[in-house]
Parts: C-alpha cells; structure tokens; sequence
C-alpha cells in the first residue's frame, strides 16, 4: 500500500485552527495493514463480482487520499518559508510520497512531479526564501498575489472582493472549520483555500471507508467541485501561469507548473471548466496609490517598510 502522507518529527500546523491533521495519519495507519490494494498495477488476476466492488471502493479511498495529501502538500509550500518547513517538503519519505499520490492519477502528472522533485534540493533554502520574497513580498500586492482576490474582472462590481471573502468563510464554517487566530491571512490566500480543499478530500475518504450514507459522500463531493469553480479553480491557473514566467528559481517555477497541472486534473475529475491563464490582476485602488507615492513605499521591496 502506497504511503500518501509522509512522517515527521511532530505534528505538522494547519491554519484552521480546530483541524486535526492526525486524521490523515490515522487513515494512512489503517491502509498501511493491507498488504495490496485491487487496481494495482501489474495485478491482472480476475476478481469475483463482491471482490472488485471492493476494490473499486479501495480505489476510490486511495485517490480521495492522494488528492488529500497533494492539497497539503502544496499548501505547505506556498506558506511563509522556515528551515522547518523546507526540511519536511524536501525530505525523502515526504517527495516518496508525493511520487506516489501523484501516480494514482495515471501519468498525466509524472513530468512536473518528477521536475518539481528534483529542484526540492535540502541545500536551497536560501535562495529560495530569496525568491519567495521577490514573488510575493509580504503583502497581498506581490509581484505575484497569493490571495485570490487580487485576480478577477478588471470591471468587476465593486463588492466583488468582500463576496468573494464572505462566500469562502460560509464554506468553511459549512463544514465546522475555523480559521486560526494566529493564521495572519485572509480567507482567500492560497494556504487556506488548498487546506480547505485537503479537508474536503479526506472528508470524502472518511465517508468511503466507513460507508457512510450516500447523501453525506453527495455532499462533499458537491462541495469540491463548487469549490473548484467558485474559488480555487477559477484563479489558480492564472496565478500557476504568472509565477512561471516572472520567477527565475528553479524549485518556484517548477511549484508553479505542478500546481497548474494539478488543479487543472482536479478541474477535469469534477467536470469543472479551470480559470483561464490571462486572468489578470484587480486594478490597484488609486486613492492608497496615491498615498503610498507621497511616502515613498512604492520604491521599496515588496512588504518593506520606510525608514524615518
């Protein structure tokens, strides 16, 4: 049985606050005592009728758990980078598991998995933490935003951004989740939305694996593919696409271009038509840009202050 979330040293922070993440570990612990899995490949025995239905449905656990470890995957990589956190994204049980989540969905996923592996080099956290900072600086108005908001129609309703926000806070309390206090973002920046997207994946493996009633599987099977149009898959493309072109680290760009073939395979699961990549950004309000011109901020590095 393949491993799809990867060990470490103490339970790894999630930003909604009341989310375990043990709740991946413990279904992961529970596969792991199965020796095999039907669907496997190089498996070409034949299966009696009850014996492939079951392996249809420890199919269908496995993907909803790749998917699962795939989301907090990426949702680890596009946080605020730390030594800790770098150690974990390119440690080898963590890359061995990403190879082998992203291989339940046939080979759509192999090349940027494996380029994306291959910058994960330990030895680069400098230089990447160097160019996070230039792609992103430490406001939502980077080089290339991480909030959703920022991207949308250039003449679009002016509520459009406190809509966007209010309808991404419904949907995770819809589902009991609370950001967490210490959080420090908005309910549109890319951690939590791939986070939330990470829950709904393992809600639906949870349902598989106990059996739950079909309606509660509906349910948050409907969720994700709202999410996805709504919010995830609508900007991320467009975000993926403008990471790529503007950042001359090797292991961003290579996060760029894995991100966008994943949620566009997301998309294609749920019958999701992806945002197009020339979404561009919300027009900057004039009045704080010209505040900023009087004190000098535009000058600076994205999210440095000015001196006094």
């Amino acid at each position: 049985m393949r491993e799809w979330a990867a060990r470490s040293e103490g339970a790894k922070r999630s930003v909604f606050g009341n989310y375990r993440e043990d709740d991946l570990e413990s279904s992961r612990r529970r596969e792991e005592a199965r020796s095999s899995f039907a669907g496997n490949p190089g498996t070409s025995q034949s299966l009696p009728t009850a014996a492939a239905t079951k392996a249809g449905l420890q199919s269908s656990i496995d993907l909803a758990l790749a998917r699962a470890f795939i989301h907090r995957f990426l949702a680890k990589a596009y946080e605020d980078p730390t030594v800790e956190a770098w150690r974990w994204l390119t440690d080898g049980p963590t890359t061995a598991s990403l190879r082998g989540a992203t291989s339940v969905f046939s080979a759509d996923l192999a090349t940027s998995t494996e380029a994306l592996i291959d910058a994960l080099q330990p030895d680069a956290f400098d230089p990447f933490h160097s160019a996070y900072l230039a792609a992103f600086g430490h406001a939502a108005r980077g080089q290339c935003p991480l909030n959703e908001i920022e991207y949308g129609d250039l003449k679009a309703d002016p509520l459009f951004q406190p809509h966007r926000l209010a309808d991404l806070a419904a949907f995770y309390s819809a589902f009991g989740l609370e950001v967490a206090a210490d959080a420090d973002e908005r309910q549109d920046h890319i951690c939590l939305e791939l986070e939330f997207s990470c829950v709904l994946a393992a809600k639906e493996a949870y349902a598989l694996e106990n059996q739950l009633d079909a309606e509660e599987l509906a349910l948050c099977r409907d969720a994700q593919k709202k999410f996805l149009r709504e919010h995830l898959g609508r900007w991320t493309p467009a975000f993926a696409r403008r990471l790529a072109s503007t950042t001359p680290d090797a292991a961003l760009r290579a996060l760029a271009d894995f991100t966008r073939g994943f949620i566009e395979l997301e998309c294609a699961r749920f019958a999701v038509n992806p945002g197009g990549e020339d979404l561009l950004l919300r027009p900057v309000d004039q009045a704080a840009e010209s505040m900023c011109d009087s004190c000098g901020i535009p000058g600076l590095p994205p999210g440095a202050l000015p001196t006094t």
